[in-house]
Order: structure tokens, then C-alpha cells, then sequence
């Protein structure tokens, strides 16, 4: 190396630190304050327990705050390893915040997420886990997976707060679940980060959307709200979601909970729910790791799995119908007919009332028909008006989505 390089390099250094010290870094944990190497580490979490959670209940403890909140982390529950990764997101260098990670190296290899889970959990709090997982595995083609060799993975241990880093950080790195973080919902929220996603409010575009009321965050807690450059980060072609999982909740971070800190721009539009995946949360991870989200059918009228009859009598069909109803379709009675009128997911019926049906048609038209009343006689797809095209143009289907999906849904293309 000549001296002209190195002094090259040591101007950069010094550029860059001295760039560094004109942002004010917010007083957030730097840093694992978890220690994982004193954790016992627990049976992985096995087929059972994950059949089992099935019959939990979705719906989260109702709590003054969203633990998520509350850790003391950036955003309120994101890792971040050192003050320079923490320079480098606030200033947009860095992989981070908007919807999803841009970096493949963050991604998790061939969808799988290796993980281990601390033995201080309860066979209740298990479950709760478990739950989340076989959420991901209802519904997309992530899977996680017990550690063997695997030198990159997660830890789920009982540590300060609920908080996990975003995307694979390389190595050893915690999944935190805390007080008042065992819940579906919560659990979810903070694998999705580990997946590979940000929070939604953080979106480029969220102005367009939500209307951030600074007046009522603790100021020094402001910094949470900013958003960046579509830069270094993907929104992966979707819509803003209101209802995703990762979006914050009316009231955080506010001075005074009796006003919000966030209004949505949509009219009746609610936010920070904890209960489950949103429709787009689900094609969010779907594009993000290039998988379709759904078991392969089989050729034939046939249970894939030897358990599918048990699973039908124990009410599966009903309550786990994204996999059921590809998997075990001889053991739900839904062979034959072809008419293909069935919700593929679990909560069909909420998203659809939440407006899914037009916010998200292609999604929802191949996931949900029933809920979406897209059967229709025999199921055909078809413009009942001569000009549902022209109108379909003009925007109508969202301006006039309950005319449009009955009379329209060609055009619309709602199937």
C-alpha cells in the first residue's frame, strides 16, 4: 500500500467519524443486553406442540401499552449491534426501514430459520410460540427449523423486553421475549423482524397514509417516527398496510394517551393490531423469500399426511383451513365439485371485512373467494355490464367495490 492510499483512508476514517459526530444519537439500547450464553437451552419446540397450538386463540391480551413500545430499543423493540449501525440507519446507509431488508445476505438461506429456545418458558408460553410458528407455516414458505450446525440462528430466551434485530445478523443473535411478550401476536411481530421487516410506519410513503402528530410523542422519543430513502430498503411493490402487524398502534410513544400520535389518513381505518398476520404481511414475506405461501396440492383426492383423518375429527378443517384443505382434502370432504368456494386462511373473514377484498384483490380472490363472495353460481368469472372495463379504468373497483365486486369482478380482477 503507498502512502497516497493510506492517507486516502485515513481521511475517509476520519470523514466519517467526523460525519457520525454531527447526528445526535437517541439514548437507546446499544447492543444484546442479553446474556445467551448463561441461557439452559429447551427441547425445540416439536409437532405436537405446533399441531396443538391450533386451538389457541388468536386474539392478544388487551395491555395500556404495546410491549413493543417498551423495551427501550430503537423503535421501541429493533436491536441494533453498535453506534455506527445506529448512525448508519438514522442517516440511511443503512439496511434498514422501510418495509423490507433490500441486502440478500440478510435473508435467511432456503427460507429456514434456525433457532434454539430457552428451557425457562412454560409449557403454556411454549405453545403461545409454537402457535406463531405454525402461523409462518400455514401461510408462507418460511419454516423454523431446531439448530444443529448452523452457525447463524436465533434465541428465544426470556430478556428484557420483547425486541429482535432485523434479518440474519450473522452468528448467535436473541430473540427477546419478555413481561407481557408472550402473546401470538407479539411473537409474531418480533420473528417478522428477524425475518427480514420494519416497521410500516417507517415507510418512505407514509405520509400519504398516516398523519404523524409530533406535537404528542415524547420529544426525545421523536426519533422512532422518522422515515428514509427507498435506498437501501424494499416496499415490494404493496400498498401501505394499515392493518399489518408491524405497524405501530394509535397512541405510542404519545405524551398523552387520551390523543393519538398517529392518524390514519383513511377514514375508519384502524392500526396496531396484535392478533395475526395481515393479507399483505403474508405477501410481503411471500415475495420477500420468492416462495408462493402455499402447500403444493396433491394430484389426486388424497390425504397428504397420515395424521389428516385426526386432524378432521378434531375440527382442523374449520380452523387450520390454509393447510388442511390442500393437504388432508379426502379427510375435509372437499375433493370433487370443483368449485373451489373455500377460504384458504384462517382469517378470511376478518380481512375481508376489513376491506381486504379491494385493497388487496389478487391476494384475497385466490385465498379467499367464500369471504369475498367470489363464487358466485357455479364460480364463473364474468362482467355483468358492458362496461365494467371502462369503469374498471376510472378506478371503481376501489371507489365502488361492493357494485363492482358482484357486477365486475372480470375486470376488477377479483378471480
Amino acid at each position: 500500500m503507498n502512502i497516497l492510499t493510506t492517507i486516502s483512508l485515513l481521511l475517509l476514517v476520519w470523514a466519517t467519524k467526523h460525519a457520525n459526530a454531527q447526528v445526535e444519537l437517541p439514548d437507546v439500547i446499544i447492543g444484546d443486553p442479553n446474556d445467551a450464553s448463561n441461557d439452559v437451552v429447551g427441547a425445540p419446540i416439536s409437532e405436537k406442540e405446533l399441531e396443538d397450538s391450533l386451538d389457541l386463540d388468536l386474539v392478544n391480551l388487551q395491555t395500556e401499552e404495546d410491549p413493543i413500545t417498551t423495551s427501550g430499543f430503537f423503535q421501541g423493540d429493533i436491536m441494533v449491534a453498535s453506534e455506527d449501525q445506529l448512525y448508519q440507519i438514522l442517516e440511511g446507509d443503512s439496511d434498514g426501514q422501510n418495509s423490507a431488508i433490500r441486502n440478500p445476505q440478510k435473508l435467511w438461506p432456503n427460507s429456514a430459520i434456525p433457532y434454539v429456545i430457552s428451557a425457562t418458558f412454560s409449557s403454556q408460553e411454549r405453545a403461545v410460540i409454537a402457535r406463531a410458528m405454525a402461523e409462518y407455516r400455514q401461510s408462507t414458505c418460511i419454516r423454523f427449523v431446531p439448530r444443529s450446525s448452523h452457525a447463524d440462528y436465533i434465541h428465544i430466551l426470556r430478556g428484557q423486553g420483547c425486541s429482535s434485530a432485523v434479518g440474519r445478523s450473522g452468528g448467535v443473535q436473541v430473540v427477546s421475549l419478555g413481561y407481557g411478550c408472550v402473546q401470538i401476536g407479539v411473537v409474531i411481530h418480533e420473528l417478522m423482524h428477524a425475518a427480514g421487516f420494519w416497521h410500516e410506519q417507517s415507510r418512505p410513503d407514509r405520509d400519504s397514509f398516516v398523519t404523524i402528530n409530533w406535537s404528542n410523542i415524547v420529544p426525545h422519543l421523536q426519533y422512532n417516527f422518522e422515515k428514509k430513502t427507498t435506498a437501501v430498503t424494499q416496499d415490494l411493490g404493496l400498498s401501505y398496510d394499515y392493518n399489518s402487524i408491524m405497524h405501530y398502534g394509535p397512541y405510542a410513544f404519545a405524551i398523552n394517551r387520551h390523543y393519538p400520535t398517529i392518524t390514519p389518513r383513511q377514514s375508519g381505518a384502524t392500526i396496531g393490531q396484535r392478533n395475526g398476520f395481515s393479507a399483505l404481511d403474508i405477501q410481503g414475506l411471500n415475495l420477500l423469500y420468492k416462495c408462493s405461501g402455499k402447500p403444493v396440492p396433491p394430484a389426486a383426492c388424497v390425504d397428504s399426511h397420515v395424521n389428516c383423518p385426526s386432524w378432521a375429527s378434531l375440527g382442523y378443517c374449520r380452523t387450520n383451513p390454509a393447510y388442511m384443505s390442500t393437504s388432508c382434502k379426502k379427510s375435509c370432504n372437499i375433493c370433487g365439485g370443483g368449485s373451489g368456494c373455500v377460504d384458504k386462511g384462517p382469517h378470511c373473514t376478518s380481512w375481508a371485512a376489513k376491506g381486504e377484498c379491494q385493497r388487496n384483490p389478487s391476494y384475497m380472490s385466490m385465498m379467499c373467494r367464500k369471504a369475498c363472495n367470489l363464487c358466485g353460481a357455479g364460480g364463473s368469472c364474468s362482467n355483468k355490464n358492458q362496461h365494467c372495463q371502462d369503469w374498471a379504468k376510472k378506478g371503481e373497483c376501489q371507489r365502488n367495490a361492493a357494485y363492482m365486486r358482484q357486477s365486475c369482478s372480470k375486470a376488477c380482477g377479483l378471480c
